[in-house]
């Protein structure tokens, strides 16, 4: 009852929230359901598609899927304990501490791939424990589409098929019970529901894959970035839930040797492949701390397992007792303030600006959209983009006229650029200077700011387009 209504909380609270100019850009997207996108897999897209069909275009039509699927994640927390340990006790805690984690309690319910990535990951996760404890091949089948679906949401979901090879070379118990026909099997089916996105892919010479795995070899090596991934991690997971689950890493490698292959081994094991490639990935290049949201549901149940055998002690006893409440609430508290008009206005600083003071800055570009009798807005920015055309009334009269190559999935018309504009670009940079070149006929008619009360977040340079290049929506200029 807890989590259900904790549901309906975030259902309330959200509905008043802005949405995050990635969020706005996903619901672009939705716009024109595809296999395939320039930045990510498909499945945010297809869930905000059908969720703004049953709720319309606002804020919590665009986030009802994945508010809704932290239940779910919660739901699925709790069966896994329940298949890996049979302690009802250790289940509950597991399902409750997941939502005691700020990353999940905070990104995991904003519209965006992370959301079906940790979906699909952990009930994923859920079958193999099904399949290890009841030895029955047939689930290899149900492993399959639950991987392929978690692929369709976020390439991040891949590095779970090798956390599965690794589980089955590490552990030759479940090698001899569970290796057969089924698993080859369940990896074919896993393949085919991910094809449409790599049908796309091939089709749009490899974009998408290029994009998000050209980052091995991106970046220099700064020193302080795995600093900032520790700390980062630490902080997002919930400081006590991560010493409990460091406890459970402790006692797995203690008891490496031993010849049972524990349920937290297990669930060890197969975060390994993503846990370990982020690491390498902090050395030389920041590592985004959303990027392992898909492990956080197996750490809430290492963790609670551990706590359950850390009761003994005073201290690790008393941050056990505190680690939902303390989590939980702060959540809780964070999204009543800044839904609040009160938060609405906050003098201070916060990663609740970004989705601040969007609708006020749509509406005064559209006064000077008016007065300057302009037919379409340009920007050089993914989340403008996002964030003025969700705000207007004609959303493909607001295009991007830098990286053209994220909008293939929409059909626009070359006439439209051939009418007045507006151009939307930050005011304190030096990008005016390198888009004269593209844009030799254009004046400054103004400058708006995106506040939150008194608070200046980000100004912006308007500009008149008195002609634009005929190719500008298809080549984009170069900056």
């Amino acid at each position: 009852m807890l989590l259900v209504a904790l549901t309906f909380y975030r259902l309330i609270i959200l509905a008043q929230i802005g949405l995050h100019p990635d969020e706005a850009y996903y619901w672009l997207w939705s716009r024109v359901p595809s296999a395939g996108y320039y930045d990510h897999a498909p499945m945010i897209a297809w869930w905000i598609w059908l969720s703004t069909r049953l709720l319309g275009d606002n804020s919590l039509g665009v986030r009802l899927f994945p508010i809704l699927s932290v239940l779910v994640v919660s739901g699925a927390t709790f069966v896994t304990s329940w298949e890996l340990y049979r302690d009802r006790r250790l289940a509950m805690r597991a399902g409750v501490w997941v939502n005691a984690m700020p990353l999940i309690g905070f990104a995991a319910l904003l519209a965006t791939p992370d959301a079906p990535s940790t979906l699909f990951w952990t009930l994923t996760i859920w079958a193999l424990a099904w399949l290890r404890r009841s030895g029955d091949r047939r689930i290899w089948l149900l492993v399959g589409v639950l991987a392929g679906l978690g692929c369709l949401s976020k390439y991040t979901n891949l590095f779970l098929g090798l956390g599965i090879l690794l589980w089955m070379i590490l552990d030759s118990e479940a090698r001899k019970r569970l290796y057969g026909p089924y698993m080859f099997i369940g990896g074919v089916i896993a393949l085919a529901v991910f094809s449409p996105t790599i049908i796309w892919n091939f089709e749009h010479h490899w974009v998408s894959f290029a994009k998000q795995f050209g980052r091995i070899d991106n970046g220099q090596p700064p020193s302080w970035h795995p600093l900032e991934f520790l700390a980062g991690q630490f902080g997002l997971a919930n400081p006590a839930i991560v010493i409990f689950a460091a406890i459970a890493v402790r006692t797995v490698w203690k008891r490496r040797r031993e010849a049972d292959f524990s349920p937290a081994a297990f669930l060890l094991v197969l975060s390994a492949p993503l846990l370990i490639y982020m690491s390498l990935h902090s050395l030389h290049s920041r590592v985004q701390g959303n990027w392992l949201a898909p492990v956080y549901p197996a750490m809430a149940i290492m963790a609670a397992e551990a706590a359950q055998h850390s009761a003994d002690s005073h201290h690790l006893n008393r941050m056990m007792r505190w680690a939902a409440p303390a989590g939980i609430g702060l959540i809780a508290v964070f999204f009543f303030y800044f839904a609040s008009p009160l938060g609405q206005q906050a003098p201070f600083p916060s990663p609740a600006d970004k989705l601040m003071g969007w609708n006020e800055l749509s509406a005064d570009i559209a006064q000077y959209k008016l007065l300057h009798d302009a037919n379409w807005i340009g920007t050089i920015d993914y989340g403008v983009t996002g964030e003025l055309a969700f705000n207007t009334d004609d959303p493909q009269h607001v295009q991007e006229i830098a990286s053209r190559k994220r909008y293939s999935f929409e059909t626009i018309d070359p006439k439209l650029v051939e009418t007045p504009g507006l151009l939307v670009v930050p005011a304190a940079s030096d990008i005016l200077e390198r888009l004269r070149s593209c844009l030799p006929q254009m004046e400054p008619v103004g400058e708006v700011a995106r506040r939150a009360g008194k608070r200046v977040l980000e100004r912006y340079a308007i500009l008149k387009i008195k002609q634009a290049p005929p190719d500008i929506l298809s080549k984009g200029c170069a900056l």
